[in-house]
């Protein structure tokens, strides 16, 4: 009886210490908020107040005179028990009663209800509705799905097709909610198709019961900027090219060349969902002053550039002027800028520059007949106070003609009032924190009242009679001074004595309490031989521990509706064993099937971010299963019979491979959509497919392996409740071995690797050839490595018709080169040739 009421795992925020003696009750009490709920969905927050402080007490609920729950629980100093409950599967309706007892003495009681849950509509009652907000947006931005009028917490699919090719977009199982509401954000990316696009949501018999329309418009025209800033650095310097005017994400690269066009770097980005990229150039120490030229490749086209200054930016002996009329007003004011003494029909740049430096303003502009031009510029709330610099450079940038200064003051209204004088300390200073106690991980914020107007103060914090942290801080004119101390994961628990040091009067002083973390509650059962593990997380984290037996193949996953879990799993050395954080196209983690390595027990350690969202999640419960797994034993070139099921999603293969194996693996699901996944020895995902076959089959081409091992082939299916039969097939492709002499190595959009071997003498001297036959791709990446470990790698933009890369062994062994290439492309082919001199 006891699992059906179960505890919230206590967030790390507590409630505050500072609760005055005073308010203490004199006979305990217990409040209970709300006084009834629906079974299973039901929250209550239960305060228990009035108790003596760090006092253990014992908390039971009963139903129907009978205790279903009691745990022991530790009152705070302030005599407080938060103690929050929620209703959980096969909770009965009706009245509890909540009692505190001390010393086996009833002390303190309340009482609660569950409710009957609400009716379920029977099958057929419910025909669901589709609302897309915005209907119609830009390519990249997101559009909400809403599905309402479904039954409560049924599973339905969800399926998007582009009205022009028919393609399937999106495919996805859902789960309505309590309120029969499904809720999705989706959005374009590279190589969706814009236009109309149909919504289906169909149930679990297939049936269809909503569908409705969305409407992505088309990628925008290119209208490509770039802005480098700062426009002119010293060598070693990092510089920030910010290209705009990009469709959303565009692959984006800047490749940073002299006059001469010498490479001197090329760096990569992706365009975000506004079309923008902001890519980082960090100059070599060595790089020599002058003008480098910066070029803006979008999907591989040459669309814009800049130049690039290394050093000063050399001034020229002119007698150009500028002249800034009035060279000083608040935010708002219009400055006129005159240049004189250009050539007749001169073209210049113009360059405005920010307070700190960065370039906010480049454009040509043409002197007239008699050599000058003017414009007017005004500043708006969004600059920044402060000088800016006006430059006249030559057209291409790479001389300074002439330049001027004019000052951007705060507008009236934000000047800041003069100080005030400084008094004399205040004789009582008063020091407060708040809260004062709380678990290890919360803010304090201190605070000083009552000081001299501009007084600096210290504060100092001591714990176990050793300062861990000291800082000044000067008080405002009124005399007030506020610092924020957190306290971090390598803190004690304890007292912590935070004093105000001063320089005259009083020393006030205020003692800050750390509280240990409560450890995440955590619940264990077995299914059908696999151990499943429901906890949350504790301040974005958690950690469970698990038995495992040597030899033993472990399949571990880890879930959640709240969260994206990422998991690591840690031996008893405290090594990590694997990690993964998407596995088999989900958002799950997976490990394995891996060989336990030893009996005893391991440790799982598990974090969070939030779905389609960069910051990590604080909160949440996951659930960890863990299953024993057999494995099949596999025929290369030959058709394997496999079935699969809601109570088998998954069938599990040993695929062992030699040093320089290359596989192809094909699926033949027949009325099922099927997925592939390779499982590397160490537990982590090597490949995954789902449509790259015929139809919604999976397919693996060229799978290339280094060295020989045993992996893991998993087949199962994008819906892992389907159920139906189906075939794989693993092919064994020829080896290329140089040892033979050369071979002709083709790279294409679906085959993007291959390898070649062959065998060498520690420290002998190797010349690999490429040769183009045919083609061109974006980027090569040639790496070769004797018993996994890397001896040789090499990279490039391009690949020159003849390509010689020479390397020396540091041991002796196989040699395995792979191949592999980057971006979309018409693919290569190579003549690959070995040299030993």
């Amino acid at each position: 009886m006891q699992s059906r009421i179960a505890r919230f795992l206590r967030l790390c925020v507590l409630l505050s210490l500072l609760v005055a003696n005073a308010l203490a009750q004199d006979t305990p009490i217990v409040s209970i908020s709300p006084a009834s709920g629906e079974v299973e969905e039901a929250v209550f927050t239960i305060e228990i107040d009035g108790l003596q402080p760090d006092t253990r007490y014992k908390i039971e609920i009963l139903f129907e005179g009978e205790v279903v729950f009691s745990s022991e629980e530790t009152s705070d100093q302030a005599g407080h028990i938060p103690y929050p409950i929620s209703s959980t599967d096969g909770d009965a309706p009706g009245a509890y009663r909540l009692q505190v007892l001390l010393l086996g003495e009833l002390i303190a009681s309340g009482e609660f209800t569950l409710t009957e849950a609400a009716a379920t509509p029977e099958s057929g009652e419910s025909l669901g509705n589709v609302t897309v907000s915005p209907e119609t947006v830009p390519f990249g931005k997101t559009q909400k799905l809403r599905i309402a009028e479904l039954k409560p917490r049924t599973p339905y699919t969800v399926e998007l097709t582009a009205r022009e090719t028919l393609q399937v977009v999106y495919r996805r199982p859902h789960t309505s909610n309590r309120d029969g509401v499904i809720e999705i954000e989706i959005f374009a990316e590279e190589g969706d198709a814009a236009g109309l696009h149909s919504i289906a949501v169909y149930d679990d018999a297939g049936e269809l019961i909503a569908a409705g329309i969305l409407t992505i418009l088309p990628r925008p025209e290119r209208d490509v900027s770039v802005t480098i800033t700062p426009r002119a650095v010293e060598a070693g310097a990092t510089v920030e090219i910010a290209v705009g005017g990009l469709a959303a994400f565009d692959s984006v690269s800047a490749q940073i060349t002299t006059a001469d066009d010498v490479l001197i770097d090329t760096i990569l980005a992706r365009a975000s969902s506004d079309g923008e990229s902001i890519l980082l150039f960090s100059s070599p120490a060595e790089l020599a002053n002058g003008l480098y030229d910066v070029d803006i490749f979008v999907e591989g086209d040459l669309l814009a550039s800049a130049t690039l200054h290394i050093g000063e930016v050399e001034r020229a002996e002119s007698n150009v002027s500028v002249v800034v009329d009035p060279p000083q007003g608040a935010i708002g004011t219009r400055h006129r800028v005159a240049v004189s003494g250009l050539a007749a029909e001169q073209t210049i740049t113009l360059v405005i520059l920010d307070p700190s430096g960065a370039e906010e303003y480049r454009a040509a502009m043409q002197a007239d007949a008699a050599g000058a031009f003017s414009l007017t510029v005004s500043s708006t709330d969004e600059d920044d106070p402060g000088p800016y610099t006006i430059e006249i450079q030559t057209e291409d940038g790479g001389q300074l003609l002439a330049n001027a200064t004019f000052a951007v003051t705060a507008a009236q209204d934000e000047m800041e009032a003069p100080s005030a004088e400084p008094t004399t300390p205040a004789p009582d200073a008063v020091a407060s924190i708040e809260p004062q106690a709380a678990v290890i991980g919360s803010s304090h914020l201190v605070t000083v009242r009552q000081l001299g107007a501009n007084e600096k103060v210290a504060i100092d914090v001591v714990f176990a009679g050793a300062s861990v942290y000291t800082t000044e801080k000067t008080a405002d004119e009124n005399g007030l001074v506020t610092l924020e101390l957190v306290t971090g994961e390598g803190d004690q628990p304890g007292d912590y004595r935070v004093s105000i040091l001063r320089a005259s009067g009083n020393q006030p002083v205020v003692v800050l309490t750390a509280i240990a973390k409560p450890a995440p509650i955590q619940t264990s059962t077995t299914s059908a031989g696999a151990v499943v593990i429901r906890g949350s997380l504790d301040d974005g984290t958690a950690e469970i521990q698990f038995e495992g037996e040597a030899g033993q193949f472990a399949l571990i996953r880890v879930a959640s509706a709240d969260f994206d879990p990422a998991a690591s799993l840690i031996d008893r050395e405290d090594r990590e064993l694997a990690f993964n954080d998407d596995a088999r196209g989900q958002i799950d983690a997976i490990i394995g099937p891996l060989s336990m390595p030893y009996s005893g027990e391991y440790r799982l350690a598990i974090s969070a971010a939030p779905l389609m969202m960069p910051q990590g999640a604080e909160s949440g419960d996951f659930t960890v299963t863990i299953t024993p797994v057999q494995l099949r034993p596999i025929s290369f070139d030959a058709e394997l019979n496999f079935a699969l099921s809601g109570d088998m999603p998954a069938q599990y293969y040993r695929l062992p491979v030699e040093t320089g194996d290359s596989l192809g693996i094909t699926a033949d699901g027949r009325a099922l959509d099927t997925l592939l996944q390779v499982v590397s020895p160490a537990g982590e995902e090597f490949a995954f497919d789902d449509d790259s076959g015929s139809g919604f089959d999976a397919e693996l081409s060229n799978l290339i392996f280094d060295r020989a091992a045993n992996y893991v082939l998993v087949v199962s299916t994008f819906d892992e409740g389907a159920s139906g039969a189906g075939t794989v097939t693993v092919s064994r492709n020829p080896v290329h071995s140089l040892d033979d002499g050369g071979v002709t190595i083709a790279l294409t959009d679906k085959a993007i690797r291959d390898l070649v071997v062959f065998d060498a003498a520690e420290d002998e001297l190797l010349i690999l050839n490429l040769e183009v036959i045919y083609g061109d791709v974006e980027d090569l990446y040639v790496t070769a490595t004797i018993d996994g470990m890397e001896v040789m790698s090499y990279s490039t933009m391009g690949v020159p018709d003849e390509l010689p890369l020479a390397f020396v062994t540091p041991m002796s062994g196989t040699v395995v080169v792979t191949l592999e290439k980057f971006g979309y492309d018409d693919g290569i082919a190579l003549d690959v040739s070995l040299e030993r001199p």
